[in-house]
C-alpha cells in the first residue's frame, strides 16, 4: 500500500473514532445528548447557525448577480 493511501485511511479512522471527543458548548451538548425537554433548543441552535452562515453567502451571491447583469446591460463603450 502506498504511503499516501495509508495516510488517508489513518486520517479517516481518526476522524470516525474522534467524533465522540468533539467539543461543544454545554447548552448544545446537553440539548443533543438528553433530547428531553430541551431537545428543541439544540435544533434551534443548529438552525440559527445555518442561517448565520447562509445569509452572508446569499448577500454576496445576489450582489454578484446584480453587478453582472448591470455590466452586461451597459458594456464599456470605450475603445482603445
Amino acid at each position: 500500500m502506498s504511503s499516501f493511501r495509508l495516510r488517508i485511511i489513518t486520517l479517516l479512522v481518526a476522524l470516525v473514532v474522534g467524533v465522540d471527543n468533539c467539543f461543544a458548548c454545554p447548552a448544545c451538548k446537553d440539548s443533543f445528548t438528553s433530547a428531553g425537554s430541551n431537545g428543541s433548543t439544540g435544533d434551534a441552535y443548529s438552525w440559527s447557525i445555518l442561517f448565520m452562515l447562509g445569509v452572508p453567502l446569499t448577500i454576496v451571491i445576489v450582489a454578484s448577480i446584480f453587478i453582472t447583469r448591470r455590466l452586461r446591460q451597459h458594456p464599456n463603450t470605450l475603445t482603445s
